[in-house]
């Protein structure tokens, strides 16, 4: 019984040193096992995967909505028909709803989900009454625009992605539209002739990419 006893005291010992040197492996020595062979489910290496092509459009905004026309002329042959009109450049419908467009006194906010097609326009009608659809909208409380102004295009009504000013320097949002690029600071450009809206060629983000031409809302 006295050899037994001691036999079983051995065991237990030889077991507690063996449980606590493989513990002690697993606390110090185990490693992420490194996988040098095939690829079993053909995942991509990330660092390879082609990334997405942006869409098509004015490489020098932001977004692919730009404002492209804008028809002033408070006291010409077109004095209260004035519009302002957007333009989708990608090949993709871009949700605007909850965007403002604004001169500083008077806006327009576009209402929740308004989809803007790919390479299509909306036109806003400023001062006008009419029926709002995807193409046109009106917007009557807004003000007349003068020969001397600007107007800003703010996603989400808060990030400035697009701006013009016209007539002179220090108008409206040309600051905001300085820091981000999308202007440059005492640039302005030159008001059209009466009967002629003011159109963006998409070059730059300045007053060469305006130039002056017939009215073509919607075109």
């Amino acid at each position: 019984m006295r050899h037994f006893a001691l036999l079983l005291s051995l065991l237990a010992t030889v077991l507690a040193t063996s449980c606590s040197s493989y513990a002690n492996t697993l606390d110090g020595d185990v490693q992420v096992p490194q996988s040098n062979g095939p690829n079993p489910q053909n995942l991509p290496n990330p660092n390879t995967v082609p990334k997405p092509t942006p869409p098509g459009g004015y490489t020098v905004s932001p977004t692919p909505v730009v404002i492209q026309e804008v028809l002033v002329d408070p006291s010409g042959p077109n004095a209260g028909n004035q519009f302002l009109e957007l333009f989708n450049s990608s090949t993709s419908p871009v949700d605007i709803g909850g965007w403002i467009v604004t001169d500083g006194f008077s806006s327009h906010t576009f209402g929740y989900g308004f989809q803007l097609a790919a390479g299509q326009c909306v036109v806003l009608h400023l001062g006008a009454f009419g029926t709002d659809n995807n193409a046109e909208q009106f917007v009557p409380s807004f003000a007349e625009l003068q020969a001397t102004g600007s107007m800003a295009l703010l996603r989400s009504g808060v990030d400035l992605v697009d701006f013009v000013e016209w007539g002179a320097a220090n108008q409206n949002y040309e600051g905001t539209a300085d820091q981000i690029a999308e202007w440059t600071a005492g640039d302005f450009v030159v008001p059209p002739a009466e009967g002629l809206s003011l159109n963006y060629n998409g070059t730059a983000n300045n007053s060469t990419a305006w130039i002056m031409a017939n009215a073509s809302p919607g075109q």
